[in-house]
């Protein structure tokens, strides 16, 4: 059996995304990875690698073509955001724009059929 918490920290071992639909937060599924709409409307998937340091990310279900990357570009509220990732903490900023940013440990997209989803990390710790 597994023990999944969810709670705040900056090393995961076994992670996975919490992802919450906005409007109907008792909606929750868990993940490896977070599924999301970019600047161009594309359907992306991405999960993070490297202890929390970077992403791997592929366009729809092609995951033998994805790509390590530092930094994943996706949509929210008719908005082109940006967000970097370090020690699992998001570095989020409109249009990349630095000035225009903020650090946060929960990332809000717009998954593939339009509905707003919030996702945030969790440790799945076997028994």
């Amino acid at each position: 059996m597994n023990v999944c918490n969810h709670m705040q920290q900056s090393d995961y071992l076994n992670y996975f995304f919490v992802n919450t639909l906005i409007v109907r937060p008792y909606l929750k599924t868990v993940s490896r990875f977070i599924e999301y709409k970019t600047w161009t409307g594309q359907i992306w998937r991405s999960e993070v690698i490297e202890d929390g340091n970077a992403f791997f990310h592929w366009q729809g279900t092609d995951r033998i073509n994805g790509h390590r990357d530092t930094v994943i570009n996706y949509f929210l509220h008719g908005q082109k955001w940006q967000s970097t990732i370090t020690d699992y903490i998001f570095f989020h900023s409109l249009e990349g724009e630095e000035v225009r940013g903020y650090f946060d440990n929960v990332i809000k997209y717009v998954s593939p059929n339009s509905f707003m989803l919030k996702s945030t990390f969790a440790e799945c710790v076997p028994e």
